[in-house]
């Protein structure tokens, strides 16, 4: 079977090179798939090429992946984000690309670490950091679906490729108003001042069977002599800073402060044989022989490039303090690891260079802090919660009465208003639920469900767009009482609008036709011949489904409100004006997704419109007045082809139409 529905196919070097715009352009292929390095105006390399169908397939709700071209610079920031392929239905022929290209315009300027969630901050507070993007109205689960895609594309190639940009982005500062005063004893009884050793031992352990055994330099000390002999003290916070620098370098550490308020500086006291720096130091650069690391992410470590002025007390050695950049997510208030190099040197002219590396997790006392926390954008489905949550609860109110009316049927169709609240029902079903809802299931949605299945791919797509799952949900509860009459009788918003023009034509006489039960039940057959040549469609042509899905005249006259091409419209059209001259003859004869509900039928727990035994035998009302055609001549109730109009529970309800009751009325006025 081929793989096309389950993944959009990726674009090829050429169409991708005319995508990239000046003065950018494409360079060679990384050893990522579908990742090629991006060249800026004077050829040097500016970030990434991503395609986000070879990272982050997700489904979309044609089953098929959103396959999109996001530039990356070296920061993590988007420099441009466009579609490339997709097979999104609103996007095909509904809506069309325009309103999608616009919503991927919106990430322009924004970076990975930017908290970025789809809709609006209405009724937020207001503020934070959170950047709301615009979705696409009647597209809002497709858009979904392409934001996780980009994010999931490219925070993975920043992993790879960025390290240390794609990282939580907490944000740490030092608390203004504490002051403690230290003594040096205090500091180190407290940890504020750490004390590690490396014995001579250790690194020749280390280098022991290399080509730089030979090459100590320092052959004279013995294994216990300390290589190492380093003093670690965080002095960021101004307390910890006044108890162990003199006056000139605390003015020179607190001017840099004021120029660098998110620098971490580190003081090193090194007494040992190893040293700090090379010979070839530069001041204020990075030192060669130190390293820092947080998350397997390598942190910024700079020569603060500070005259060394250390209080009395203070442990003699060589000195020297650094700056670590909290910028990129450094956290120092979490465990991360600084690491010094054993460097040793093989040969004269051109020496080979052999290093050990010898690590310490350290962490800056969390008192002197404040962590900053970003708001946590929200997940896909929680957005989509929070931004429909007024349109879901009228959705579960109003599913909670269609259930009390289909519960309590008998009650319900004695009231004098029985169809007055049907019509009503249906009136918000097409409104409400079609229109405004964009709640009008397809077929598409269990195909590509059996798509996913099939290709071994994640069903989430089913989460972006809650308020159709809602009524999903409610339809499969109601296939177990209902059989599929809940959905096709009450729930489907084209059902509603057939029902409308079936009305409609009768009040202006428009003559019916009579269908009889032989051809009726041929032409029934016909829904399950299409929904079978959309399964065989999906097996062996694959990239044909969503062409053969316009069978289902839903997207034109509930998604985009006839705002498609003629020829779509023209057959939505056909579909609705058979239903005035035959009751609603596209659900009962060729809507795959009604032959899909009428497995309900055989689902269906329990008969759950009454019968009597005379029904059927002799009287056959019931079934003449069933326009569905869905009462056997026997009075019994085919589950399968019924929707639950309530028209023979009327009936049986009511002592002047059913037969049964009238005479059992005369017999009993007679008796009397």
């Amino acid at each position: 079977m081929s793989s096309h529905w389950a993944a959009a196919d990726l674009v090829d070097e050429a169409e991708l090179r005319d995508a990239v715009i000046a003065p950018y352009s494409l360079g060679e292929p990384t050893d990522i798939e579908g990742v090629w390095e991006l060249l800026n105006g004077s050829g040097a390399r500016g970030g990434y090429v991503i395609q986000s169908e070879a990272i982050s397939p997700l489904p979309g709700f044609s089953g098929a992946s959103i396959n999109i071209m996001v530039l990356l610079d070296m920061d993590g920031g988007f420099i441009d984000v466009k579609l490339l392929n997709h097979n999104e239905p609103i996007f095909v022929s509904g809506l069309g690309e325009a309103p999608f290209r616009q919503f991927l315009e919106q990430y322009r300027g924004l970076s990975i670490n930017t908290p970025i969630t789809i809709g609006t901050n209405y009724g937020s507070g207001g503020g934070g950091s959170l950047v709301y993007l615009d979705g696409v109205t009647k597209a809002t689960a497709s858009v979904r679906i392409a934001h996780e895609s980009i994010m999931a594309a490219a925070r993975e190639v920043a992993r790879q490729k960025l390290k240390g940009i794609a990282r939580p982005q907490e944000k740490v500062v030092v608390k203004p108003d504490l002051d403690m005063n230290f003594t040096w004893p205090e500091l180190v009884e407290q940890g504020l001042a750490r004390h590690v050793v490396t014995t001579h031992g250790e690194v020749r352990a280390e280098f022991e069977g290399t080509t730089w055994q030979s090459d100590d330099p320092f052959p004279d000390a013995t294994d216990s002599d300390p290589f190492i002999d380093l003093w670690i003290v965080d002095v960021t916070a101004p307390s910890v800073a006044k108890a162990v620098m003199g006056p000139r370098m605390l003015r020179d550490w607190q001017r840099l402060g004021d120029i660098s308020p998110d620098d971490q500086t580190l003081l090193l006291i090194e007494a040992g044989d190893h040293g700090l720096v090379s010979e070839d130091f530069v001041r204020n650069t990075a030192p060669s022989w130190i390293e820092a690391k947080q998350d397997e992410f390598p942190v910024s470590v700079m020569d603060a490039d500070l005259l060394i002025d250390l209080k009395p007390g203070v442990p003699d050695g060589k000195a020297i303090v650094l700056r670590l950049d909290r910028r990129l997510g450094f956290n120092p208030v979490r465990d991360w690891q600084l690491s010094l190099l054993a460097v040793r040197q093989h040969g004269m002219l051109q020496p080979e260079l052999g290093q050990a590396r010898f690590s310490w997790t350290v962490s800056a006392d969390d008192r002197f802090f404040d962590i900053l926390t970003p708001p946590k954008p929200l997940s896909p489905f929680e957005s989509a919660l929070v931004n429909r949550r007024t349109d879901l609860i009228i959705l579960v109110l109003f599913l909670e009465l269609v259930f009390l009316l289909m519960l309590f049927n008998r009650h319900f169709v004695q009231r004098a208003h029985y169809r007055l609240t049907r019509f009503s029902v249906l009136a918000m079903t097409l409104g409400f639920i079609g229109w405004w809802g964009q709640g009008q299931l397809s077929i598409l949605t269990p195909i590509a469900t059996l798509s996913a299945v099939m290709a071994g791919k994640s069903l989430s797509f089913l989460l972006y767009d809650p308020f159709s799952l809602v009524i999903w949900i409610a339809a499969i509860i109601g296939f177990f009482i209902w059989g599929r009459a809940l959905f096709c009788g009450w729930l489907c918003p084209f059902g509603a609008m057939q029902e409308f023009v079936g009305a409609i034509a009768k009040r202006l006489g428009v003559r019916q036709l009579t269908v009889s039960g032989m051809w009726d039940r041929r032409l029934k057959f016909l829904k399950y011949v299409v929904l079978a040549g959309l399964i065989a469609t999906l097996l062996y042509r694959p990239e044909q489904v969503e062409t053969a899905a316009e069978v289902e005249p839903f997207k034109t006259a509930i998604s985009v409100f006839f705002q498609r091409e003629w020829y779509y419209v023209f057959y939505a059209v056909i579909c609705l004006l058979a239903s005035a001259v035959v009751f609603k003859a596209y659900c009962r004869y060729l809507c795959p997704l009604g032959a899909l509900m009428a497995l309900g039928g055989w689902l269906r727990l329990t008969p759950w419109i009454t019968r009597r035994a005379e029904c059927g035998s002799p009287c056959q009302l019931c079934k003449v007045k069933c326009e569905y055609k869905a009462i056997k001549p026997s009075g019994k109730v085919d589950y399968s082809e019924c929707f639950g109009c309530l028209e023979c529970v009327e009936i049986y309800e009511d002592r002047n139409k059913c037969v049964p009751l009238i005479v059992a009325d005369k017999k009993r006025a007679r008796a009397s």
